[in-house]
C-alpha cells in the first residue's frame, strides 16, 4: 500500500514535469522559425557550453535577457520548461531526499484513502469553546504527543457525549499522523459492523477474508462511533474481537470514538472486548464532557 502511494504520487509529480518539458520543447520550436531569435538563442546556448568546457562562470543573463525579450515580442511563452517546483524541476527529490511538493502529494492521497473528508490542526485548537477548557488542553496536547511515540499505546480511546469534540480532536490526530508520514484509515462502527455481516454470510473464502483485511492490516485505524452499529452478540462481537485483538497482539495503533462510558462498553460488547480496549498497559483512555459545541454554535 505504501509504495503504490510512493508510485502514484511520483506518477503525478512527474507527469507535471514531462508536460512542462513537452511545452517548452513547442515553445522552441515554434521561435526558432524567427531567424532573430535563432540567433540570439544559439549565440547564449553556445556561449553556455564554452563557459562548460572552460570551466568558467561568465555571466550570461545579458545575453539570455536578449533572447527572452525577443520572446515577449514574437509572444510565445518561455522555451524553458516551467516546472511546478523549482526546487526539485518535478523530480521528487532533492540530494536523494523527499522534496516538500512530494510530501504534500502523499499526505493528499493518504488523506484521500484514509476516509476523512477533511482535517483539523493541532496548532489552531481553540479551548476557550470547552467548559473544561485547560483539561482539554492537556488531553490535546497527550494526543500529540501520542501521534510522534512509537506507539507503546496501542489503543486510544475518545469517550463522551455527543458533539463534545471527539470528531475535531480525531481529525487533529489524523492530521498529524499523516504528516509524520504514517498511514491513516477511517471507519465507522456502522460500516464495520457491515462488512462483518457480509463477511459472515459469504461463501467465498476470498471476499470473507478481504472484508477483513483493510481492518487487520490498516497501519493506523481510526473508528468512529462505536456503540452506533447494531450489534448482534454472535458476528459484531466475535468480529469486532478479532480485529482488536489481531491488531493488539501486532501492536498496529487503534483509535476509537465513542458515546459510550467504559462500563457501557463493558455492558454493550463483553469482557473480552473490553479487556482489549480497557488496558492499563496498552490503552490511553480519555472521558471528554462537556455541552454539545455544535448547539453552542447555534
Amino acid at each position: 500500500m505504501r509504495e503504490q502511494i510512493l508510485n502514484e504520487a511520483l506518477s503525478i509529480i512527474n507527469n507535471r514535469g514531462n508536460q512542462a518539458e513537452i511545452k517548452a520543447l513547442e515553445n522552441k520550436r515554434k521561435a526558432l522559425e524567427d531567424e532573430r531569435f535563432k540567433g540570439l538563442y544559439q549565440d547564449y546556448t553556445s556561449s553556455m557550453i564554452e563557459n562548460a568546457k572552460q570551466g568558467k562562470k561568465s555571466d550570461l543573463s545579458t545575453k539570455k535577457s536578449a533572447y527572452e525579450k525577443r520572446l515577449k515580442e514574437l509572444k510565445i511563452d518561455s522555451v524553458e520548461p516551467d516546472y511546478f517546483c523549482k526546487k526539485c524541476n518535478d523530480s521528487g527529490y532533492i540530494e536523494g531526499k523527499k522534496c516538500q511538493c512530494l510530501k504534500d502529494e502523499l499526505n493528499r492521497i493518504i488523506l484521500r484513502e484514509s476516509g476523512f473528508v477533511s482535517l483539523e490542526d493541532f496548532d489552531n485548537a481553540k479551548f476557550d469553546i470547552f467548559e473544561n477548557g485547560e483539561y482539554m488542553k492537556k488531553v490535546y496536547s497527550k494526543m500529540k504527543e501520542w501521534c510522534g511515540s512509537n506507539f507503546d499505546k496501542t489503543v486510544i480511546l475518545l469517550s463522551g457525549g455527543t458533539g463534545v469534540g471527539k470528531t475535531h480532536l480525531s481529525k487533529c490526530m489524523a492530521n498529524e499522523l499523516i504528516k509524520k508520514g504514517h498511514l491513516v484509515t477511517l471507519t465507522t462502527a456502522f460500516k464495520m459492523n457491515q462488512d462483518f455481516l457480509k463477511s459472515y454470510s459469504s461463501r467465498d473464502l476470498e471476499e470473507k477474508q478481504a472484508l477483513l483485511e483493510k481492518y487487520l492490516s490498516a497501519e493506523i485505524l481510526f473508528i468512529d462511533d462505536l456503540g452506533t452499529e447494531l450489534v448482534q452478540k454472535g458476528i459484531t462481537v466475535n468480529f469486532l474481537y478479532q480485529v482488536l485483538n489481531e491488531r493488539k497482539s501486532n501492536k498496529m495503533p487503534t483509535v476509537i470514538t465513542t458515546n459510550l462510558d467504559l462500563k457501557d462498553i463493558r455492558d454493550t460488547y463483553d469482557e473480552r472486548i473490553s479487556s482489549r480496549i480497557i488496558d492499563k498497559q496498552t490503552s490511553i483512555c480519555l472521558q471528554i464532557d462537556g455541552k454539545d459545541l455544535r448547539l453552542n454554535k447555534k
